[in-house]
């Protein structure tokens, strides 16, 4: 998969200089392989399938991370990404039972990796589907009725750890709106107010370089380069 996106450098003047860039792509082929090693080694005696996978952009735009979904071997109900949507579509995630139905934390597990090689392998790692895949289409039945002419697109997160958001586009034309819905209640923001978090975080982290002195910043620098060049060797070994 040939996706090329590259992240702004922080460029911090007249104070500490510190580039964070990530710009060597990770092909799904190579997500795939790192995330099969990860599942099989962290939930034996199972052989583990690929069923499909998500690519997950940050609200900048860049290519944030992948989630690679995977089943038991003998679990064959469901294969692909689309019947376990649908599946999950029947079940209410409020009770054990339905929560269990919906997600099937039994037989499929979940891999979150990195798509550039600067990032590390493995982001996250949990049993069932996630929620973004759980519930996409309610929410898009959700964004149909409730706007004519409008669908959900791309999904958008800035942390494994924070919401996603689903962008709201045209369905003719697939171009997007400011408007973004939100994966854990359906509520509904602007994407520039995302945007804007972020560019408020990066700011932070600005001030917080532009006080370092210099032999703090060459550490700090250091720190950040050894740990690039340690995830891009151990990416390698997989390729």
């Amino acid at each position: 998969m040939g996706v090329f996106y590259f992240a702004k450098p922080t460029l911090i003047l007249p104070g500490c200089q510190i580039n964070e860039v990530r710009k060597t792509p990770v092909s799904l082929e190579l997500a795939k392989f790192v995330a099969s090693d990860q599942v099989h080694r962290n939930n034996p005696p199972f052989v583990w399938v690929y069923v499909g996978s998500q690519l997950v952009y940050s609200s900048l735009g860049d290519i944030n991370y992948y989630i690679i979904v995977f089943r038991k071997n003998e679990f064959t109900t469901f294969t692909t990404l689309e019947q376990l949507g649908q599946n999950a579509k029947l079940y209410s995630d409020s009770t054990q039972e339905g929560s269990e139905n919906k997600y099937q934390f039994n037989d499929i597990a979940t891999v979150m990796t990195g798509t550039m090689k600067e990032d590390k392998l493995i982001i996250r790692h949990f049993k069932g589907i996630p929620e973004s895949i759980g519930k996409r289409l309610e929410i898009k039945e959700f964004v149909e009725s409730k706007y004519a002419g409008k669908t959900i697109g791309d999904l958008v997160s800035d942390s494994p750890m924070s919401v996603g958001y689903y962008k709201i586009i045209d369905k003719n034309s697939g171009k997007p709106s400011d408007n973004v819905i939100s994966v854990l209640d359906f509520s509904i923001v602007s994407l520039s107010s995302l945007v804007q978090n972020q560019e408020d975080i990066q700011n932070r982290k600005e001030q917080t370089y532009s006080t370092y002195e210099k032999d703090e910043c060459e550490s700090y620098k250091n720190a950040l380069e050894e740990a690039k060049q340690a995830h891009i060797l151990e990416w390698n070994s997989f390729d």
